[in-house]
């Protein structure tokens, strides 16, 4: 049997079954739930027409002459009717599967919008993906997400196709503003028979071919947003053929040191055949040299042909970075005596690998002073190189051992090592002890400031350094020996019984009577040694 039941929030009502009584429902007009009470039940009167008078049981009012209109009977009657005759599903609550299915179609358009996100950078899994492939796949997502909300949204079917197109606009804006990194394809080009018509080849439509150009092109279209005309001089591409992983690898890293390029910066490498080893590498997005480039690329990592106005490089890589350390040349790198140990050892300066660098620093350093010398312009020029880039404290000891032996008359290697010993001290890092044997060896004119900065930290290692001046050093030592700190003045007592000269004998005498044991020892050694000079 039927009743009518009435929202006690917006007042609309419902006729349902009966067996609700007692029970929560939901309002299908303003989602409240509520208690089917007793008091929110009206029960069926018979429909009153217009002009027929109302019966009733009660005859009180009749009798008063109060009889109530039959015009406001039947609107009271029609106002029970107003809600038709809706499912009993309409207003019962929406169950825990249709919650589930209204949260999936939403958490579905997020987990695709993120995965569009990353997948649409430089090698990501819809890098190749043409633009109305991803509206395709993009609009089954909405589909698929509307569904399940509009399954699961029984109640608010309006408030949820509103939802979706909010999210299903902002989904297709993100696929309209995401580029499309096409990775080129290798096209095969047919190479017409030989004939007395036959063109000449042009080298550069050749080069473009066969580096895939159009990724340069599409990179400097991106880069005139942020650069306008200068947008080449922001830009560089390196095509090698034959490149292995492991070697981009190495030289991505081999790049980063030797450009300096800014952690915000990524070097793209984009595939060119099927096989995966043709690569055109792109170095984007800052201020780039590109003489300096071709500098770092040819003769290291090989020989380079340049396309300067396509701002373009073609690399053939050296058979060295591809090589592995035999025995045969493991003796040629080893033995001096060997015709190759110097060209060998000049090549392993220059591998990719930092430990096979590191080995012939190493190597390089240790060679007996009856040896002849070769190749030494080549070498120092290594060593110079890996001054200004490396940071391993051992290959920068190696590298001032090194350069004791090869470099002691070279004023190129002194500046540099100058800026490396001025760097290492504002960065508080160890400064090799070899770095300032090197510039006193060949008298650096800004070897005793380096020496006095350090020896002031660090008195009892660069003690050794400090004697090694000489008598230029005296003076520098008697203010330290009147500094407020005992143990500068101790370390400098002894330093002054290596270098001191008369001159310092009035300031050491002070502390003869020192109530300090050590000092007043060490005074006294100083003084003796003075005078018996």
């Amino acid at each position: 049997m039927n009743q009518q039941i009435e929202c006690p929030k917006c007042s609309k009502r419902f006729t349902v079954n009966d067996d609700l009584s007692g029970k929560t429902v939901e309002c299908g007009a303003c989602d409240h739930r509520f208690l089917v009470k007793e008091e929110l039940i009206f029960v069926e009167r018979p429909k009153v027409y217009p002009g027929e008078k109302i019966k009733r049981d009660d005859d009180f009012l009749s009798r008063l002459g109060r009889d109530l209109p039959a015009s406001e009977s039947n609107r009271k009657e029609q106002s029970l009717e107003v809600g038709g005759q809706p499912r009993v599903d309409a207003i019962m609550p929406a169950g825990a599967g249709q919650n589930i299915a209204v949260g999936a179609g939403i958490s579905f358009l997020f987990l695709y919008a993120f995965i569009f996100s990353v997948g649409t950078s430089d090698g990501g899994i819809f890098q190749d993906m043409a633009r109305e492939a991803r509206y395709a796949l993009g609009g089954f997502v909405c589909l698929v997400a509307g569904g399940l909300m509009l399954f699961g949204a029984k109640n608010w079917r309006g408030r949820a196709f509103l939802l979706l197109l909010t999210f299903g606009g902002a989904l297709f804006a993100l696929i309209l503003v995401r580029p499309v990194h096409l990775t080129p394809e290798a096209v095969q080009v047919l190479t017409p028979k030989p004939g007395l018509d036959e063109p000449e080849a042009d080298p550069i439509a050749e080069i473009k071919e066969k580096s895939g150009y159009k990724v340069v092109e599409r990179n400097l279209k991106n880069l005139e947003d942020d650069f306008g005309g200068l947008a080449s001089q922001h830009l560089v591409g390196i095509f090698i053929e034959s490149l292995t992983s492991s070697q981009f690898h190495s030289i991505e890293k081999y790049f980063k040191i030797e450009l300096k390029i800014p952690p915000t910066n990524a070097i793209s490498r984009y595939l060119r055949n099927d096989r995966g080893k043709d690569s055109l590498i792109v170095v984007s997005g800052f201020p780039i040299d590109f003489d300096k480039v071709v500098q770092i690329c040819d003769p290291r990592l090989g020989r380079a042909t340049t396309y300067p106005d396509l701002r373009l490089i073609h690399l053939e890589l050296s058979a060295l970075h591809d090589s592995k350390v035999t025995d045969d040349l493991r003796e040629k790198l080893s033995n001096p005596q060997h015709p190759s140990y110097f060209n060998e050892n000049l090549n392993e300066l220059r591998a990719l690998d930092p430990l096979r660098r590191k080995d012939a620093v190493s190597e390089l350093a240790e060679i007996s002073p009856n040896v002849e010398l070769r190749y030494g312009d080549e070498i120092i020029a290594e060593f110079i190189r890996l001054i200004r880039n490396e940071t391993d404290d051992q290959l920068l000891s190696d590298l001032g051992r090194a350069l004791l032996i090869w470099a002691q008359d070279n004023p190129v290697a002194v500046d540099v090592v100058s800026e490396k010993v001025e760097q290492l001290i504002k960065l508080d890092s160890n400064v090799p002890v070899s770095f300032i044997d090197f510039l006193v060896k060949a008298n650096a004119e800004k070897a005793p400031l380096f020496i006095d900065t350090l020896w002031s930290i660090k008195p009892e290692v660069w003690t050794s350094q400090y004697i090694a001046l000489g008598v230029s050093a005296e003076k520098r030592m008697i203010f330290h020996l009147n500094g407020p700190s005992i143990r500068i003045t101790k370390a400098a007592a002894s330093v002054l019984a290596s270098i001191g000269t008369e001159m310092a004998l009035q300031s050491l005498a002070k502390y003869q009577s020192s109530s300090d044991s050590e000092l007043k020892a060490l005074v006294a050694r100083a003084i003796a040694a003075i005078k018996s000079r």
